[in-house]
């Protein structure tokens, strides 16, 4: 099969210009590009395909430069579709929710379904699971036989996110263990490092750690960039703190400077706005060259991750393409992936018992979820410290109220709830409660199956005893969202693959996340996600300031965990 694009606008990421002319594509290369091509004199005419690009921009195919499938709460082959549709066609991929569930098994079985797509995925092996050992529980820890494993027999191309920088700066065995590992293999080393500077970076770096996504000013990305990191701009459904425009201006056209989702961005978000595209068209807006937001997304990160045949519309080059109807929104008309349209969809894996059947926590018993008091405390007042929710960001921040006991209960005030969270690994796994602020206060609980980074049972809401019934609701039907109300699920999306992924198609998915939200949002949550916020933010212990995990409430800048009540 052959391809022919006439006259298309067509963004030369080498030459750093748009021209418009013709693409010739024979055998998956990009065979001849030219002001004019005449498809007469081109041979084998009866498998031609010609397809007008006027008015119509030809963008190399995009290519995520960090990501994770299982943030979508897609499979593989769901996973893939969504991208491909939005021009994404290759990305850098970190498994490590796979990992925190199944081990480094969890990870090859997400890589056997991708294998089935026409996504490029270039896999590194997760080297921090659990993010913050000794603080949350998950399957178990990696260590440098399993990144062995991962690397050598799996074929990952490097290593992925080191996200516990205290261990790194500490130069922790273990996990200085891998680090050399890496270096002594010449693997590349991915980082995530949010607010290292100074010192503590220059530690970091020197543990083999080229690249951050995790800046939160502009000041930070720069001092990483001038230390010679890659330094990766996310965009996705987050509100995020530094400006794109302001840290190009300022450190110039560069292949150390890359975009990403970082996974932070929800199936909703990518059926309505798209993947990397929407990524683009954030920068642009931001005020960012559309030309330069493209080579962020095309040049840079094939160069950075060993993708040397892609992320540019040149002669030789494999033919990875997409044309958009605008530089704005970078609405996506076509993608060709290897001289080829691509397909819409990909077949599912059928998964084993141990995929399907991940969660090992026996179902939760009423009283199980209380909320511990200073000893002696039957009445009176405490200082309660709380987890508040900086809506639509990963970053949380502890407040301290005074709030009544009567009885030998915490009263709680209107706008707060109840937050567990629950090791999914053991029959009798641990429970970590506390106290989460601007959310709303939601009749019942919404549980999941989520909690980031190791996937743990978590739930939120103000009632314990539909908290309780939300928990046994996942556990029973091995993974999922739950919504409980007055001892009633009133929804339920499944989440069958290791307890975090649906199979179905994005849209379908889309549709069952829709109703959900809706049914929260009708009685009393009030954040822009539930979801994101449920799964990514509050049991995320390697973001500042606080989290819940299952082993208890914890002060992430000290690095300890704290009582949730205290005397006064």
């Amino acid at each position: 099969m052959s391809l022919l694009i006439k006259h298309a606008a067509i963004a030369d990421v080498l030459e750093n210009e748009i021209k418009t002319g013709d693409i010739y594509i024979k055998d998956g290369r990009f065979e001849k590009i030219a002001e004019h091509i005449d498809a007469g004199e081109i041979e084998e005419k009866e498998h031609l395909t010609v397809i007008n690009g006027e008015g119509l921009t030809a963008l190399p195919g995009l290519i995520d430069a960090h990501t994770h499938v299982e943030l979508s709460m897609l499979s593989s082959a769901s996973f893939a579709e969504a991208l491909i549709q939005n021009g994404t066609t290759a990305a850098v991929l970190d498994p490590h929710d796979a990992v925190n569930v199944l081990g480094h098994k969890g990870a090859k079985y997400l890589m056997e379904e991708m294998k089935e797509t026409e996504l490029t995925p270039v896999w590194m092996a997760s080297p921090c699971v659990p993010s913050a050992p000794g603080y949350e529980d998950c399957y178990g820890q990696v260590m440098l036989s399993d990144v062995k494993v991962m690397v050598e027999e799996y074929g990952m191309y490097g290593i992925a996110e080191a996200m516990d920088y205290n261990r790194v700066i500490a130069k922790e065995a273990s996990l200085k263990e891998i680090l050399d590992y890496g270096k002594e293999k010449g693997l590349k080393i991915d980082g995530h490092a949010p607010g290292v500077l100074g010192a503590d970076l220059d530690t970091y770096i020197a543990a083999g750690v080229s690249s951050d996504h995790e800046s939160v000013t502009v000041e930070e990305m720069l001092e990483k960039f001038r230390k010679g990191m890659y330094v990766i701009i996310r965009r996705g459904s987050l509100k995020e703190p530094a400006s794109a425009k302001e840290f190009l201006d300022k450190a110039g056209d560069s292949d150390h400077i890359l975009l990403s989702t970082d996974g932070c961005i929800t199936a909703k978000d990518m059926a309505e706005h798209g993947h990397m595209n929407y990524a683009l068209a954030q920068i642009v807006k931001e005020g960012v060259e559309p030309l330069q937001a493209i080579k962020l997304a095309t040049v840079y990160p094939a160069a950075a991750y060993g993708l040397k045949d892609r992320g540019v519309i040149a002669e030789g080059y494999r033919a990875d393409m997409i044309l958009v109807k605008n530089l704005t929104d970078f609405k996506v008309q076509d993608v060709i992936i290897n001289g080829e349209i691509a397909k819409a969809s990909y077949p599912r894996m059928d998964y084993p018992k141990e995929v399907i059947h991940s969660i090992k926590r026996d179902d939760l018993k009423e009283g199980e979820l209380t909320i511990p008091l200073p000893e002696g405390c039957i009445d009176g007042e405490v200082k309660v410290n709380i987890v508040k929710i900086v809506d639509g960001t990963l970053e949380t921040i502890h407040e301290e109220r005074k709030l009544p006991v009567k009885n030998g209960a915490l009263i709680l005030e209107d706008d707060l709830m109840y937050c567990a969270v629950v090791d999914r690994y053991r029959k009798d796994g641990s429970i970590g409660i506390g106290i989460i602020s601007q959310a709303g206060a939601l009749q019942g609980a919404f549980a999941g199956s989520v909690g980031q980074d190791t996937q743990n049972l978590i739930a939120f809401g103000t009632s314990l005893s539909d908290m309780t019934l939300a928990f046994n609701q996942v556990i029973v039907k091995q993974g999922g969202l739950s919504y409980v109300r007055d001892g009633e699920e009133k929804q339920f999306v499944g989440l069958p693959v290791l307890g975090i992924l649906s199979q179905k198609p994005m849209d379908v998915f889309v549709k069952e996340t829709d109703r959900l939200l809706a049914d929260l949002w009708e009685h009393g949550c009030i954040l822009k996600n539930p979801i994101l916020t449920m799964s990514l933010q509050i049991s995320l212990a390697v973001i500042p300031e606080m989290a819940i995990t299952n082993r208890g409430l914890l002060d992430i800048i000290n690095n300890r965990f704290i009582p949730v009540c205290e005397l006064v």
